[in-house]
């Protein structure tokens, strides 16, 4: 018997017996995976567990089994051995589910075992085109036609959280959301979303901020190195906020105080698809106090994905050795901890 075979029939006899109240099991085959590490992140709502849980998950020969635990129903994201985000399914506890599909097209993924899976399964392998289009446009539309349709199914609710690009349609969210039935947004899912997300934030606040390869205006690749200045601000925007023009205002009176001699760096970074859009309100900004950047795929160009910007206008202020001292949109804090960092 090969050292594969021994991996899969000890992952079998760690998993073998009826599930616990608490617990769940997914097993099955994941095709032209062959033999790595998928890895699980969800919310376990079990405080002795950690609550949140992430951990690799092996593959041998294709074949996937995984036992968890959670108190409360959840949302469970399969990601990549590199931490991509592959696919959300719905959890319950007590669940035994098998799954199928293919490594290249997990929207595609089939969870049998659980009906409100099962039929989040079949929306997610149905609009997949859509989901990976990377048009915000395109996912919101298809997420709003269901759940205009399907007020009272909690697959919309969990499409709404796990899909719904919220940047600049917050509003939009909002009356989407209203127009849920409450037994369709059940609050055990909305907790379990949003410790997930709180916790991938404090996990991106704790990375080093390494300098960061992005093109500027003038189509060069340029390269941002935080430590060569007291104290940076990275400014994250596109081209529609309604919000840009106050705040490269306040950017511009914050640099000044600053100039000389130069103790801020100050970055400001475009997260629109195409350069046309930044192109054109970068002309109109007329900004030649700091160096302008376009992060070529928004938030999952290369450089800034361990820095979890999920939203725009955002910014993060770093000081000399790259630690990260202020998340988030509120101008009056970041410019409060430039100040505090300038202090000494």
């Amino acid at each position: 018997m090969n050292i594969q075979k021994i991996l899969l029939l000890l992952m079998v006899v760690a998993t073998l017996g009826s599930c616990g109240k608490n617990e769940f099991s997914i097993e099955g085959e994941i095709k032209n995976a062959g033999t790595m590490n998928i890895r699980v992140f969800y919310y376990s709502s079990v405080e002795d567990k950690g609550n949140i849980v992430e951990t690799a998950v092996p593959v041998v020969n294709d074949k996937l089994v995984y036992s968890g635990i959670s108190e409360r129903p959840t949302v469970l994201w399969f990601m990549s051995p590199n931490r991509d985000l592959l696919t959300p399914v719905y959890i319950e506890p007590g669940d035994e589910l098998a799954i199928s599909g293919e490594y290249g097209k997990p929207l595609s993924w089939k969870l049998v075992g659980n009906e409100i899976e099962e039929q989040w399964g079949e929306w997610r392998e149905k609009h997949a085109k859509a989901l990976e289009s990377g048009n915000d446009r395109v996912i919101n539309d298809a997420i709003a036609k269901y759940v205009k349709a399907n007020r009272d199914n909690p697959v919309s609710a969990l499409s709404l959280l796990c899909f719904y690009v919220k940047r600049d349609n917050a509003k939009d969210f909002d009356e989407l959301w209203h127009l849920l039935s409450e037994k369709a947004r059940p609050e055990d899912i909305v907790n379990a979303v949003d410790a997930m997300k709180n916790y991938v934030s404090a996990q991106a606040y704790k990375q080093k901020v390494t300098p960061l390869s992005l093109y500027t205006y003038a189509d060069s690749l340029e390269t941002i190195d935080v430590t060569k200045s007291p104290a940076t601000l990275l400014y994250f925007w596109r081209q529609r906020e309604e919000q840009h023009d106050s705040c490269v205002a306040n950017i511009k009176r914050l640099h000044k105080l600053y100039k000389e001699p130069a103790r801020l760096l100050v970055a400001d970074i475009n997260m629109d698809v195409d350069t046309i859009k930044w192109r054109r309100q970068a002309r109109r900004d007329s900004i030649k106090d700091w160096s302008r950047y376009w992060a070529i795929g928004g938030e999952m160009n290369v450089a800034l994905q361990r820095l979890e910007v999920g939203r725009t206008p955002y910014m993060i202020v770093v000081d000399s050795t790259g630690t990260q001292r202020y998340r988030g949109d509120n101008f009056s804090k970041a410019q409060k901890t430039v100040e505090e960092i300038l202090k000494k």
